[in-house]
């Protein structure tokens, strides 16, 4: 073991994660979490793979019986082992800022760094994740198979049940989680931290990080740091616009802040944002209109989207109040669009970049309308579709990157064994929820060596559709989407 921790030592100072004059105290830490009472430094001359190490480090405290060996537990112990060289929140603020006043994307890239060197962002699991393009009906979409996030146990669930007596924290993005070692229901935070903001005036009272699980480049979360419900209003929009005046080279959206079409966790005002080039940016263009110097764009696109562009941001976030206004009170009623009935309906999932020296603010809109007929939503994913995605399609789905559920690795894998003759589906009960469509892609009778390319275009197409019964306003609806906007912006 005194090996194992000379070499984390070593990885921590070739990282830049502490100084040399932090190493006694940093082994002394690690010494007393590991239950040792004795060190020899020894020299290190070759790289060190963090995950090995990290590997007989948490293998010791399990055999040791320090930890259970669970893979719950030995994320909480390797991240508080790791948090022995994290530095506290106002110290690494103070880093950030230092690193801003030499430019916005200086501050990411070290902060963004150091979330993967000290393994809060989950790179190697993120690495196991399948991804594909699927050449649509509007353009290329991305799919990724998430398959970082790992499933646990029925035992660990049960623990996660009996454990969760506490509000505290009260969820997945509140402050309280810097620090938190972690429950059976309550995910490793001894490494996380979160950098202070300050957005649309509100001092201070913004926090930015990572997601552990990156679902694109750089995937970033912002939230408030008091714990209040999720909103899209007037005010969203500045705070929106603000966040890029301070990060211009990132992507920002908000999830709407309504049941069913709202995606993400609603109890927590949060935006999600990062350095990814989203597949609705490259979207035809139905209508161009200029109104009071600002362009307005009808995109041919599944989910109804609005692209507002202006170098001036006050005229941009007039033209994105009027336009949301108006969407507020909208009623079609031969389309199923009822803005209100015993509460309100209509909202959107605003998103925003900086393309060059001009804003370009997307307006996507929403509508989480229910009735007897279609419990999920009228405008949420059929049914017959669920075998596939089932979630609420939220901001990410909605500029076209599919996050789909890594059962579907092994299913696709049994499905392909299945169209080959070499297995009954009936003896996979997983299977059952894609009986129809096997059935389906039997009849198209792919040939053996194209199985691998028709499964990945068959999943394409159902994402496709799928975001396709979200949009509110669908492709044979185009005279009255374009009547909508032009009503919008006079």
């Amino acid at each position: 073991m005194n090996l194992a921790i000379n070499q984390l030592m070593h990885y921590a100072l070739r990282c830049g994660l502490i100084e040399e004059r932090d190493y006694d105290y940093c082994v002394n830490q690690l010494l007393y979490l590991l239950r040792l009472d004795t060190f020899a430094r020894v020299s290190i001359d070759e790289d060190v793979d963090f995950f090995d190490v990290m590997e007989k480090i948490v293998s010791f405290a399990a055999n040791q019986n320090l930890i259970e060996d669970t893979l719950t537990e030995r994320d909480h112990f390797e991240a508080k082992l790791m948090d022995v060289f994290v530095k506290k929140p106002s110290e690494l603020d103070r880093q950030f800022m230092e690193k801003y006043r030499i430019g916005p994307k200086t501050a990411t890239d070290f902060f963004f760094q150091l979330s993967k060197d000290t393994n809060y962002i989950k790179t190697r699991r993120i690495q196991k994740n399948r991804s594909f393009t699927y050449e649509g009906a509007y353009g290329p979409l991305q799919i990724t198979i998430n398959l970082s996030k790992p499933e646990k146990d029925p035992m660990e669930i049960a623990k996660a049940d009996l454990s969760r007596r506490t509000d505290y924290p009260k969820c997945a993005l509140c402050m309280e989680n810097v620090g938190f070692y972690g429950t059976h229901s309550i995910a490793s935070r001894s490494n996380h931290r979160v950098i202070t903001v300050t957005l649309n005036h509100q001092k201070d009272a913004w926090g930015f990080q990572y997601s552990p699980y990156q679902y694109f480049n750089e995937h970033a979360i912002v939230l408030t740091k008091e714990h209040i419900p999720m909103k899209v209003d007037h005010e969203t929009f500045k705070e929106l616009v603000d966040f890029i005046n301070k990060f211009p080279h990132y992507t920002i959206g908000s999830n709407a802040g309504l049941p069913i079409v709202g995606g993400s966790i609603l109890s927590h005002y949060h935006f999600q944002g990062g350095r990814h080039t989203f597949p609705f940016e490259a979207a035809r263009v139905l209508a161009r209109y200029q109104r009071r110097r600002v362009e307005v764009e009808v995109l041919d696109w599944p989910m109804s989207t609005i692209r507002v562009t202006s170098d001036n941001e006050n005229r941009l976030l007039d033209m994105v109040d009027d336009i949301f206004d108006c969407w507020k009170t909208y009623d079609a009623p031969e389309l199923d669009i009822l803005s209100k009935t015993t509460e309100q309906h209509n909202t959107i999932t605003p998103i925003v970049k900086l393309n060059g020296a001009k804003y370009q603010f997307y307006i996507v809109l929403r509508n989480n309308r229910a009735t007897k007929a279609r419990p999920y939503g009228l405008f949420h994913p059929r049914e017959q579709w669920f075998h596939i995605k089932k979630e609420n399609i939220g901001l990410i789905e909605v500029m076209g990157l599919a996050i789909l559920p890594g059962r579907l690795e092994r299913e696709l894998s049994l499905i392909k064994q299945c169209l080959s003759g070499d297995t009954d589906a009936k003896n996979y009960p997983e299977l059952d929820i894609h009986a129809h469509w096997i059935e389906s892609l039997r009849e198209q009778a792919y040939p053996q060596d194209e199985l691998d390319m028709a499964l990945d275009r068959e999943v394409g197409r159902i994402f496709e559709a799928v975001i396709e019964d979200c949009g509110v306003f669908k492709r044979k609806d185009k005279e009255a989407f374009l009547r909508f906007v032009e009503k919008a912006i006079y």
